[in-house]
């Protein structure tokens, strides 16, 4: 059902002139997009269908993810890699990329070879003192429900702890030695009542102590993660493990085996030669904040040669074949700010281009408590210098799940005229009660005032844990999720994004999903890349039964311009408003053309020569290109503003019929500097 919201995106005026809308068959239609993918654990199941049916209508250009995502995403530029290799006639046979992601979620609800439950289960191999833990973890959330989630929980801490437990036990039953002294009486049956209640308190309690101490001792020593993505040794199953898993599925995917170099893996240069852009998520809990990968290493950012890594930590997290690559192609020499540092074994990122895709995915996968955190080195120059002499040291940074950064970087490959739509595939909670039907399931909006109030999040407000749990989480959650969510209700964004509702028992971090819930999960990510197929694709490519929509690619292109339009008159109107309130007094913005002023470092070239070139006609300095770069927005501005107050509005109060602003999409969004992730 569609839900709207008073007095936007309507329109009220004289249309008497306008064109018919467009719709359907006759609406332009776009053959390539890009494509951004939510974190969400075992969520991701959703995406490898949805993934096969968009390409069925489109070439993906650019692909980015979070966490589960940025393993879809790359599974998907891999796949398109594969796809464009074959046409180019690169490799003789055709990978079928999308043939393989179509058969993966009966891959990976089918029964693990080393008897571990589903495939998807055994990707995580835990450590050997962790396992236990991990099991406990695994079996807790086999269930639903608190209260029955709790149960299975104490169950399970006794069951793979029984000395424990039964010492826990014992100790709690020694004041019935002393009861077996006295005559019995049933007077004494609530004291033995009592007794009994706390020994099994005391059993629980020994439990927990034991595996939180366990776990406590061995997580700092394992990159505070229970997995981390590579078998143990001797494990004859090894390549059920994750990232080993990866690494070779990305590989299938890409054609890479047929290349001249077979071993070696696919890297971000394989995928950008054949005009495909990866990019995923990570967060840096050293220094608080989001990085996408590749690292940036442009004229903009100069990230990549910020960090180190050193081999022996990677050979804990990555098979040995992309541990052999990263050391070879590491820079003979690192300079930039480690010239003045011990390296000490520590090595430089190879360049951006050379990067292992599953390196980058590995990075943004690190699921907290879970999977491993990966460890790269940097150093830290907010702190004192050091002795005269003494070298500074690179220190530890922990790379974790680009989820508690930016779980769905929908801001990814955005521009402010779009030459080809971003679709987005969101993750959220199913209303209780919603139906099983993928339509049911996904949303997606169905006019431009559709999807724009915020799903409300809610939990039990009843009295006890559960509730107070709910609260947290959910407190949790906004303080995570805000920035998208917001985002991922603006026009421009809202209209390309669709939204798969997963339960409790759905997703998540329920590793232990059974093939029937796989597969209906699999069934709405099908139908959601049947949706962007009709809303924006070639007609010829829709099902059979598929109803043209007015969220096209048209309609898209058309909210875009008239909030570029908007935004931008907006944000004129404020210079222009700051610079002339400026003009003439000591603080004119004037003087940063003409007078050596402020720090060096960020002068304009050719102060005081602002006169064009007389060859040409162009400005023939920075300075002077500057200067009439803001004498030129100064001006639209003064247009804009003169042109609506030469066409009020028929009555006091109203819209001008003029201004960019007036009828455009809301809420508008604002023009502002923000930091390049």
């Amino acid at each position: 059902m569609s839900r709207t919201a008073p007095d936007v995106d309507r329109d009220d005026t004289d249309r008497s002139d306008a064109a018919p809308a467009s719709t359907g068959a006759s609406a332009p239609f776009a053959r390539e997009c890009d494509l951004v993918m939510k974190g969400g654990i075992t969520s991701g199941v959703v995406y490898p269908l949805a993934i096969a049916e968009i390409a069925r209508a489109f070439r993906l250009r650019s692909i980015g993810g979070t966490s589960a995502g940025a393993i879809a995403a790359a599974a998907a530029a891999a796949a398109e890699l594969g796809r464009q290799r074959h046409r180019a006639g690169e490799l003789a046979d055709d990978p079928d990329g999308f043939g393989q992601l179509r058969e993966l979620p009966d891959f990976l609800g089918a029964p693990s070879p080393s008897g571990a439950g589903t495939r998807l289960l055994a990707f995580f191999k835990p450590a050997r003192r962790l396992r236990a833990v991990f099991e406990v973890f695994v079996d807790t959330l086999a269930v639903k429900g608190g209260a029955a989630r709790l149960r299975r929980a104490v169950f399970a801490l006794a069951r793979r702890n029984p000395g424990m437990a039964l010492l826990g036990w014992l100790i709690g039953l020694l004041p019935l030695l002393v009861l077996a002294f006295v005559p019995w009486r049933w007077s004494l049956l609530p004291l033995v009542a009592w007794v009994v209640a706390i020994a099994c308190v005391l059993a629980l309690l020994g439990v927990v102590a034991r595996m939180a101490l366990r776990l406590f001792r061995e997580l700092p020593a394992r990159g505070y993660g229970v997995c981390s993505g590579m078998p143990e040794a001797g494990d004859a199953h090894a390549e059920e493990a994750l990232t080993v898993w990866m690494s070779d599925y990305f590989d299938r995917l890409a054609g890479q085996a047929a290349q001249a170099d077979p071993g070696k893996p696919l890297t971000f240069g394989d995928l950008r030669a054949h005009g495909i852009e990866l990019r995923v998520m990570t967060t840096c809990l050293t220094l608080g904040r989001p990085f996408q990968l590749p690292f940036g290493d442009d004229v903009h950012v100069r990230e990549n040669g910020r960090f180190l890594f050193r081999r022996e930590d990677f050979a804990q997290l990555f098979p040995p074949r992309i541990v052999d690559w990263m050391v070879a192609r590491a820079p003979a020499e690192v300079g930039g700010v480690f010239r003045e540092a011990a390296l000490d074994g520590h090595l430089g990122l190879p360049a951006p281009d050379d990067l292992p895709v599953v390196v980058a995915v590995r990075m943004s996968l690190s699921f907290p408590l879970l999977l491993s955190a990966v460890p790269l080195y940097s150093v830290d120059f907010t702190r004192p210098g050091t002795a005269a002499g003494v070298l500074r040291r690179p220190e530890r940074c922990w790379f974790t799940d680009g989820g508690v950064g930016s779980n769905f970087p929908i801001h990814f490959f955005d521009a402010p005229l779009s030459t080809r739509p971003t679709f987005g595939l969101d993750l959220g909670q199913a209303d209780p009660g919603s139906g099983d039907r993928p339509d049911q399931r996904v949303r997606f909006p169905d006019d431009n005032a559709d999807a724009l109030i915020s799903p409300w999040r809610r939990w039990d407000e009843s009295r006890g844990v559960g509730s107070v749990l709910g609260f947290l989480g959910t407190l949790f959650g906004v303080a995570k999720d805000w920035n998208h969510e917001t985002l991922s209700n603006l026009p421009g964004f809202r209209d390309r994004i669709g939204l798969i509702r997963l339960s409790e028992r759905e997703g998540g971090l329920n590793l232990t999903m059974e093939p029937s819930v796989i597969e209906a999960l699999t069934a709405y990510g099908r139908y959601a890349g049947q949706q962007f197929v009709v809303r924006f694709g070639d007609p010829a490519c829709w099902p059979a039964d598929a109803v043209a929509s007015p969220m096209n690619w048209e309609n898209h292109q058309l909210i875009r311009l008239r909030l570029l339009l908007a935004s931008m008159s907006e944000m004129l109107d404020r210079l222009e408003t700051s610079a002339g309130t400026l003009d003439g007094t000591a603080s004119d913005y004037a003087r940063f053309f003409t007078d050596p002023v402020g720090p060096g470092t960020y002068r304009l070239r050719g102060l005081g020569r602002l006169d064009d070139d007389p060859l040409d006609g162009l400005p023939a300095t920075q300075a002077g290109l500057a200067h009439w770069m803001l004498g030129q927005l100064r001006a639209i501005a003064r247009r804009v503003a003169a042109t609506i107050a030469a066409r009020p509005a028929a009555r006091a109060g109203a819209e001008s019929p003029v201004d960019p602003q007036t009828r455009a999409p809301r809420p508008p969004p604002e023009l502002k500097p923000r930091p390049r992730i």
